[in-house]
């Protein structure tokens, strides 16, 4: 629909863009970023234990478990937190 309107046309609709090419990943970046979710989510973890009977045991291994209860959680897709780190650092994640 192109209608005149003061003088201005509206403007055809952009082309299609190509196809996007195949993004490579800085190993590195997808490291950091995994990292940085693993934190949060350890984080998360220790609020969340804070009211179970966990927490009433020995801090250094309480300390422990949340941090690498974090870590797999992580590493094992998460919450999304680490594609979108990736993309915001350059990476290619999708």
């Amino acid at each position: 629909m192109s209608t005149a309107v003061a003088g201005l046309t509206a403007a055809a609709p952009p082309a299609a863009a190509p196809a996007a090419a195949a993004t490579t990943s800085d190993p590195k970046i997808r490291e950091a970023a995994e990292a940085f979710e693993g934190v949060f989510m350890s984080m998360l973890v220790e609020e969340m234990m804070k009211s179970t009977e966990v927490a009433k045991g020995n801090p250094l291994y309480t300390g422990l478990m949340t941090e690498k209860l974090g870590d797999q959680i992580s590493r094992s897709g998460g919450i999304g937190l680490a594609d979108v780190i990736e993309r915001q650092m350059g990476g290619g994640a999708a």
